[in-house]
């Protein structure tokens, strides 16, 4: 990576960024350092007309997927929005490109399953958890925590036993811009989460003893988000829902249902349970109620489609 590339990553790394964050600002940074040693440029020398022809090669040659595009499109905005602060260009390339030109808003899944948002039916749900792959105890809790307090999956794998209030089934999460919020859980999760702590599930690990992790594993201390995952990807698979919509610029397959779904599914039974948009924002630790809006509208589409297949009506 080029030099000055790399001394904003480190920048970044310093600063409170979740994992997945900084992967994909190092993902974004490497891609764009790549692109100047084909071109045998200088980062300091590009204009607009530059940062374009960039963003058609992640496009074109690399064959990146919308949501990639405009994820690694932010670091490069942010470490020139950073050079022109401190004085080393005059303005910034990337001020006037359109992202959106090159990578809509829409994506691949979105495309694939003509839906905005995808998201389990309860009885699905309850096929994914009776079928998830071994151990079954460890992935039916994982699947079961994250819906039922609503967690992105990298929020489930950083809490720590020292972030659980059982008594009130409560957990404190560090989340998106290492903003401190609070998530519940159903008495339902109880026992299997009675049973992963004090049954002596968790205790097996090797690495039970020094993690201070809810959630450890055989490999280390703390758990992959991955995992969460691979169990639902592959417990929707043995229950027979699952589909795979493309294969990515990697060449891997592309699944319907993976763990971001047990959020969605999360919010969209909140919504149908009768909650208001309001607090299921503030669960979801949403920046704005505008992000969790998305969810009514999806309901008011849903309730459209059936009037105008069930609704009642005479001949006159």
């Amino acid at each position: 990576m080029r030099e000055s590339l790399q001394e904003y990553l480190d920048l970044l790394e310093g600063q409170n960024k979740s994992e997945g964050t900084l992967q994909q600002y190092s993902g974004g940074l490497n891609a764009f350092s790549d692109w100047l040693e084909e071109e045998e440029a200088d980062p300091e020398e590009l204009g607009t007309r530059d940062i374009q022809r960039y963003l058609s090669w992640l496009k074109s040659e690399r064959g990146y997927a919308p949501k990639t595009v405009r994820g690694y499109f932010s670091p490069v905005s942010g470490y020139y929005s950073d050079l022109e602060a401190t004085g080393d260009i005059e303005s910034d390339p990337t001020e006037d490109v359109v992202v959106a030109e090159y990578a809509s808003e829409e994506t691949l899944k979105e495309r694939k399953t003509k839906e905005r948002r995808v998201w389990l039916e309860r009885d699905e749900l309850r096929q994914v958890v009776e079928n998830v792959p071994a151990p079954k105890l460890r992935n039916r809790l994982l699947v079961l925590f994250q819906y039922y307090t609503g967690l992105r999956r990298q929020e489930v794998v950083d809490v720590k036993l020292d972030d659980l209030d059982r008594e009130n089934r409560r957990v404190q999460v560090r989340g998106k811009g290492n903003k401190l919020h609070s998530a519940h859980w159903q008495p339902k999760l109880d026992g299997l989460l009675s049973t992963w702590i004090d049954g002596g599930y968790r205790d097996a690990s090797p690495y039970a003893a020094e993690s201070p992790y809810l959630f450890v594993s055989d490999a280390g201390p703390k758990m992959s988000a991955d995992t969460i995952n691979k169990a639902v990807v592959k417990g929707a698979e043995n229950a027979g829902i699952q589909e795979v919509l493309y294969e990515d610029a990697t060449g891997r397959n592309r699944y319907k249902y993976t763990s971001h779904v047990l959020r969605h599914s999360f919010a969209m039974h909140w919504l149908e349970n009768g909650g208001s948009i309001e607090a299921l924002s503030k669960h979801m630790a949403h920046s704005s109620v505008t992000t969790t809006e998305i969810y009514g509208e999806i309901l008011d589409e849903r309730a459209k489609e059936e009037y105008e297949e069930y609704a009642p009506q005479i001949d006159i």
